[in-house]
């Protein structure tokens, strides 16, 4: 996996090896790194999401500072 990999990407590899693994018949060996390499993706696109939403709770308090601030400041005037 790359690291330069989307998360949709990601996501898209992931549901195909669902697939082959639901309804293909597959060698235990096939199946065997299939699921590594579906646990692997899955861990990178849990990584993607628990970033994604700590940037989101970031922004969210800078935005909720600033909207504090503003309305301090109109307050003094």
């Amino acid at each position: 996996m790359s690291n330069n990999q989307s998360f949709e990407n990601m996501m898209e590899e992931l549901e195909g090896i669902v697939k082959k693994l639901d309804n293909e018949a597959v060698s235990l060996e096939d199946a065997l790194n299939l699921y590594q390499r579906g646990m692997k993706l899955s861990a990178a696109c849990d990584e993607t999401l628990k970033n994604a939403e700590k940037k989101v709770n970031e922004l969210m308090k800078n935005d909720e500072g600033e909207e504090t601030e503003v309305s301090a400041e109109s307050d003094d005037e």
